[in-house]
Formats: structure tokens, C-alpha cells, sequence
């Protein structure tokens, strides 16, 4: 099973993550799921992040 990637450390989801899916093996969080669905997910530090869907759903910056 591959394990999903958090979207700002670029790592495997950790198994201690307060956000972390408790009921998915594989990881994934409110961010992960959002990412998928195709938010670009914005770090703007001290804990804050924002999701940003844009128009086409395009996460590649194009």
C-alpha cells in the first residue's frame, strides 16, 4: 500500500499527525483529500494553511 504525502513537508504522512485520518492505513488528512480533489495547498506558517481551488482544477501552476 503506498503511503500518501503530506502536502507541506513533502513526506509520508506521520502515524503521530493530530490531523491524520485514524480509519485510512495509508495516511491522508483534510489536506491530502483536498489536494486530491485538486486544491493547491498553500503554507503560510505558524501553523496556518490555506487551500485554494482554482478555475479547471489545475495543481500544476500552468
Amino acid at each position: 500500500m503506498k503511503q500518501l504525502i503530506c502536502p507541506l513537508d513533502g513526506r509520508p504522512c506521520e502515524a503521530d499527525c493530530p490531523d491524520r485520518y485514524q480509519d485510512r492505513p495509508e495516511g491522508g488528512c483534510m489536506l491530502t483529500t483536498a489536494q486530491e480533489l485538486g486544491a493547491k495547498i498553500l503554507d503560510f506558517g505558524g501553523g496556518n494553511v490555506g487551500m485554494m481551488f482554482l478555475p479547471g482544477g489545475s495543481t500544476s501552476g500552468d
